[in-house]
Order: structure tokens, then C-alpha cells, then sequence
């Protein structure tokens, strides 16, 4: 408790509420994060594994005319329960890690940059560096990167470093990559038609033959699977078509020999196909995906099994459900063998006479198949329909239902769960509102039914306050325990500072975010979270 006491007091210290400040001709930006966890002893979910856990993160950046320069910390004090990978790397005990520093000059066509960086080339098939705070992943490359317009209608990227692995140390690898955009459209003079043509090259290089290369009789575990070269090369090829309401998006990558996943025994080429298609008429859109995917998982580095350990971003093709019982066990992609599809509809209706008198609808699907063994692994159908009364009621009421393989589809194991949900809120005056849910979930799953509630009061523009519950009251196999996941909180803003204490029980389960995941254990404990920004 004194830890979360001290981290309560360093982060009101800092937290800084304003503009940007003038510094030395130029100017200076921050911002602040902080994620700190007390845990306790808990008679169901038995005893802590840890009694304190924090990851904290503080960045600066310096703007004066073409030149910006900047630099972010990160403290695990140590690292919460859940970043296995990140206290395995040296976060067991607090740790302090300078995970970034730049320099970065922009000219009249181009922009050079030297230090750490984030990069993406198109979707993030064929290569993506990028940090995810709530997963504990950061991959930024350490090294120079360029970028320009040498000509009008083309822009280049150009990049080569070391990446980050699990925040606190490198890959023992180097990745380079160029990317290149042509407007078509543009070069031809077309109005109202946009036309781009796109391509990527991405490298990642490392020894077969370091220390952890060999197996117990002293063979060359990557010979033996069929990787012979240091070299692995994703190519990539993209389109883009807007005409009208119409956008069209393709993308194809291909993968040179590889070890796409940690347990593979041998090595394969891999391949992506990527498709997508919007469309928007009066009041009615609709938004369509579609992808196939053969052996693309794609490591950092040969020699670890991080969950940040990945050269490129795959996420699910899915809904990303932001109430808790529709998002209980989410759809983890299967880059080994997937073939996957998601659409959206969207249609409303407004009164004329008042517009604050309104319906939404919105309908999606999603399906993900395992095309080598013939399984399904994922399908959501859901429908939500938002209604706004006037403006003091306004309610959201959803149905989804889901089947998935816990196998990645390699058995032809399906759970359904069937989910409903009705989100109310009323606003009282100008200053306070109140929101409720009420959620219910019917499974054949071995955890069985689900129900949960929340209520949220708002007294704005500074205060907010919560109670919920998630009560698992029927399993139906294996376990006989009725458990109870309950948390209370409140949140206080001011400027662009928030700060939020929270006390409760929670479940163990896959944590998403963009559709990867990571599994976090049960806990009982405090749980402050701070963030700042100036």
C-alpha cells in the first residue's frame, strides 16, 4: 500500500495540466502514464502472486523549426502481473529503461530521423514497429529512417536498425525496409478519382548459428526444420481506389523461407491476401474485410517467444466488443492457416423536427475458418441498435452471438455463446448523468452462463463513479465454484489530466487490444491509473 501511497504522490506531482511550454526558441510537449496495481490475498482466487506491480511511462519531445528531438522512460516498479515476458527480460525487480530517444530533421521534400521510431508499411502485413502500453509491447526500431517526396505523386520510406524486444532489451536481428506510394490519379489528371498504386520490401537478418541454436545431441535446430538462410524477405503490393462513395483497398505479401511460429518444426514460405470495400449512400454505409493468411507469423528475432516478438501486425478481423460479457474469450488469429471475413452496416434516422430524436443500426459479421483442417474458428453475428429518445434518454441494446474454436480450429471443438445487452443512460441537468447496463450470457462453454451489471454516475466536467459485477452463476463441467467479479472506482479530470482508483476482483482472460492479446492472471487488489499530457 505505501507503493501505491508514493506512486499516488509522484504522479500528482508531475501531472501538469496546459499548452505547450516555450523552451529555449522551440517548444516542449509531454505526457504521462501510469498503470499501478496493489494486490491482495484473496480466499477464491487464493494468494497473491506479487504484492505490487506498476508500469510507467513519461515521454518529451522538443519542437524548434525543422528540428524535433525527444525521449520516453519506462519504469516497471516492477511489472504487473500478467508481462511475463517483460519481468522474464529483467523486470522481476524495478527496472528503469530508456525505451526511446530521437533526433529528427525535416526538410523541404524529405525527413531524416536517427534513434528509436515507429513505422508501418500499408496494413502492417509485410512489416509494422509500433508500442501498445496496455499489452506491454513496444518494437520500435533502433536506427536511421528516411522519408520523402522526391517528385510530385511519389513518396518514399527507407529504414534499417535493430528492433526492441519485450521493452527492456533488442533482437539479436536487423530489419531493413523501403516502401514506396505513386498517385496515379493525380498524375493523370483525374478529378474525382483517386488511384494509388503501392509497394514494400521488408528484411530481417540473423545469425542461425548464435547460442541457443542447437538441441540436446548439438544439431542446428534451423537447419534441421529447412532454414538455411539468415535472410528471411517479405515482398508486398497495394492498391488504392476512391471514386465517389466508393473505396476499394488490396494488398498482397509474400514470405521467403521462415519459422513463422515458435513451435514450428519446419520451415515455409508464407503468403497474405488482403481485400477491402466501402461503400455509403444516404443514410445507409456498409464496410466489408477480407483476408487469407498461410504461415505469416513473422518474428523479430528466432531466439525468443514474446508476445512482443513480432515483425508484423495481424489483428483479428473481428468486432472489437467494448462491453465485458461480449468481449469474455475473443478470437485470437491463426496466422498459420486462416481465411477470415468481417462486414459492417450501418443505417439511421433522424427526426427533422428534432434532431436530438434519433435511431442507429448497425449490424456486423464475422467468420474466421482454418482452411488446412476444415474448422471453423471464429464466428460473430451481432446487432446493436441505439436509440435517442430526447435529450435527456438515450439507450443502446445489443445482441451478439458467437462460436468459437479454443483450437485455432485444428479440432472441430465449438463453444456458442448467445450475449444480450441494454445500455441506458439519462441525463439529469447540464452536470450529472447516470448510465446502467444490464448484460446476460447463455453458453454451452465449460464456464457455463454469465450475467453482469454497471451502473456509472457522471458529474461532469470532472467527476465519474462505478460499480459493477460479472457473475459466472452456472458451470456446467468441470468446476462447481460461482465467483463473483466485482469493482468499484471513481475517475477525476482536470484539464488533461485523469486520475482513477479502482478496487475489485478480476478474471482471468485474454486482455485485446487491435486484436492482439495477452493473457492476464486473476488478481484482487487497488488499481490506480494516471495519465497526463502538456
Amino acid at each position: 500500500m505505501k507503493r501505491l501511497i508514493c506512486s499516488l504522490l509522484a504522479m500528482c506531482s508531475i501531472a501538469v495540466a496546459g499548452a505547450q511550454i516555450p523552451l529555449a526558441g522551440g517548444s516542449l510537449t509531454g505526457s504521462l502514464e501510469s498503470n499501478s496495481i496493489y494486490y491482495l490475498d484473496d480466499s477464491v482466487l487464493g494468494d497473491r502472486m506479487m504484492p505490487f506491480g506498476s508500469n510507467d511511462y513519461i515521454k518529451l519531445a522538443y519542437y524548434n523549426g525543422r528540428w524535433s528531438a525527444g525521449l520516453q522512460g519506462d519504469a516497471y516498479l516492477p511489472a504487473l502481473t500478467g508481462y511475463d515476458d517483460i519481468r522474464n527480460a529483467g523486470a522481476i525487480d524495478p527496472r528503469f529503461v530508456l525505451s526511446q530517444i530521437f533526433v529528427s530533421y525535416r526538410g523541404n521534400w524529405f525527413e531524416a530521423t536517427a534513434g528509436d521510431f515507429f513505422e508501418q508499411f500499408g496494413s502492417g502485413l509485410a512489416f509494422r514497429s509500433f508500442e501498445d502500453r496496455q499489452l506491454g509491447m513496444n518494437s520500435a526500431t533502433q536506427g536511421l529512417r528516411f522519408t520523402a517526396t522526391p517528385i510530385e505523386n511519389l513518396s518514399i520510406k527507407a529504414f534499417a536498425g535493430r528492433p526492441r524486444l519485450a521493452v527492456l532489451n533488442h533482437a539479436g536481428s536487423m530489419v531493413m525496409g523501403l516502401d514506396a506510394s505513386y498517385n496515379l490519379s493525380s498524375a493523370l489528371g483525374w478529378q474525382e478519382t483517386m488511384l494509388a498504386v503501392e509497394g514494400s520490401y521488408v528484411n530481417r537478418y540473423e545469425s542461425l548459428s548464435k547460442e541457443g541454436s542447437e538441441d540436446f545431441f548439438g544439431d542446428n535446430i534451423f537447419e534441421n526444420a529447412g532454414l538455411t538462410s539468415p535472410m528471411t524477405h517479405l515482398f508486398s503490393a497495394r492498391t488504392a481506389f476512391d471514386w465517389n462513395s466508393l473505396s476499394l483497398k488490396g494488398e498482397f505479401v509474400g514470405k521467403t523461407t521462415d519459422l513463422s511460429e515458435a513451435m514450428d518444426m519446419e520451415a515455409h514460405g508464407g503468403m497474405a491476401l488482403l481485400g477491402e470495400a466501402s461503400y455509403s449512400v444516404g443514410k445507409f454505409n456498409v464496410m466489408a474485410q477480407g483476408r487469407y493468411l498461410k504461415n505469416m507469423g513473422t518474428r523479430l528475432t528466432l531466439y525468443d517467444t514474446s508476445l512482443g516478438n513480432a515483425l508484423n501486425y495481424i489483428p483479428a478481423l473481428t468486432r472489437q466488443h467494448t462491453y465485458l460479457l461480449a468481449n469474455l474469450e475473443p478470437h485470437q488469429v491463426n496466422t498459420h492457416s486462416e481465411v477470415a471475413a468481417q462486414a459492417d452496416f450501418y443505417y439511421s434516422i433522424r427526426n427533422k423536427k428534432d434532431r436530438r430524436n434519433f435511431w442507429r443500426f448497425h449490424a456486423n459479421m464475422s467468420w474466421a475458418h482454418n482452411y488446412e483442417f476444415d474448422n471453423l474458428t471464429w464466428m460473430d453475428v451481432n446487432v446493436d441498435i441505439e436509440r435517442q429518445w430526447n435529450k435527456d434518454w438515450k439507450g443502446t441494446f445489443m445482441y451478439s452471438m458467437q462460436k468459437r474454436n479454443p483450437m485455432k480450429g485444428f479440432t472441430d471443438l465449438i463453444y456458442t455463446s448467445h450475449i444480450f445487452v441494454a445500455d441506458v443512460t439519462h441525463k439529469i441537468d447540464r452536470r450529472n448523468s447516470v448510465r446502467a447496463e444490464l448484460q446476460y450470457l447463455f453458453s454451452n462453454d465449460y464456464e457455463g452462463d454469465w450475467m453482469a451489471a454497471l451502473v456509472e454516475y457522471n458529474l461532469s466536467p470532472s467527476w465519474s463513479f462505478f460499480v459493477s459485477d460479472m457473475y459466472n452463476h452456472q458451470r456446467i463441467e468441470t468446476f462447481n465454484d460461482k465467483v463473483n467479479y466485482y469493482s468499484v472506482g471513481a475517475s477525476y479530470t482536470h484539464g488533461r489530466s485523469r486520475f482513477q482508483l479502482s478496487y475489485g476482483r478480476n478474471r482471468a482472460g485474454m486482455v485485446c487490444s487491435g486484436g492482439v492479446c495477452r493473457y492476464t492472471p486473476a488478481y484482487t487488489g487497488f488499481n490506480l491509473l494516471v495519465s497526463s499530457s502538456f
